[in-house]
């Protein structure tokens, strides 16, 4: 109501443009400063925080200090009237510094994986033969982005193909700069080959009659090319 202050104990609507910033302010003063000036002084192996909005990881060296910081944690935020999402929160072992010992005792170097902003993050090795944390999309988001592109694909099929094919490389090239990371490339890659089968469909289902044979199509991509993936950020 105009001129009006009304009060409200449910929080910012889900959506709600002000939601992130909110978000941001209030775990830059409940975690993100905490854990810069009580935790990371207090810790004696190496530790990281990776926070975006109210999603966060934690990495530690030594398990002890996981366990005692996962109890702190809900004890921190609880004073702020916060509360873990279970169902999203744990604790996993991965990492370089384990694969490494696993390595020395000859036993099984597969740890666990985790997924965090559309990404499924594993232990791997590098071409040099160093273990390191790669990211690549999780499998959840990249049948969903499928699944939205072939929704507007056929939402925009009696487009003209040239404005069709201008339009789809846009959405491809934001894909690439969201997913195009190191050890991504793989599946960039599949994704834009998966979004070209698509075309494909949808272009032979503009009339009653196929339009393009395989080869026809190839001959037209010369002409009106999809964007190629590329890696735009380099994690090493």
């Amino acid at each position: 109501m105009r001129g009006k202050l009304v009060e409200n104990e449910e929080g910012s609507a889900q959506g709600n443009i002000i939601s992130p910033i909110l978000a941001n302010i209030y775990m830059h003063n409940v975690l993100t400063l905490w854990y810069k000036f009580v935790i990371a002084k207090e810790s004696r192996g190496e530790n990281f925080l990776i926070v975006y909005a109210d999603d966060f990881i934690a990495g530690f060296q030594y398990k002890w200090e996981a366990e005692r910081y996962y109890k702190l944690l809900k004890e921190r935020i609880e004073k702020f009237g916060l509360e873990l999402e279970e169902s999203k929160s744990r604790m996993l072992e991965s990492g370089g510094y384990l694969e490494k010992s696993k390595h020395k005792r000859e036993e099984s170097t597969r740890l666990e994986t985790f997924d965090f902003l559309g990404f499924t993050f594993y232990c791997g090795r590098t071409r040099k033969g160093t273990a390191w944390m790669m990211p690549k999309t999780s499998s959840k988001k990249f049948r969903q982005k499928l699944k939205d592109i072939k929704v507007w694909l056929y939402a925009n099929r009696d487009q003209k193909l040239k404005k069709l094919r201008g339009m789809l490389n846009l959405k491809l090239t934001g894909h690439y700069r969201y997913y195009g990371v190191s050890f991504n490339g793989r599946m960039i890659s599949n994704f834009k080959q998966q979004v070209r089968e698509m075309l494909f469909k949808v272009l032979n289902r503009r009339s009653n009659r196929k339009i393009y044979t395989r080869e026809g199509f190839i001959e037209m991509l010369k002409y009106y090319p999809l964007v190629m993936p590329k890696i735009y950020v380099s994690l090493f």
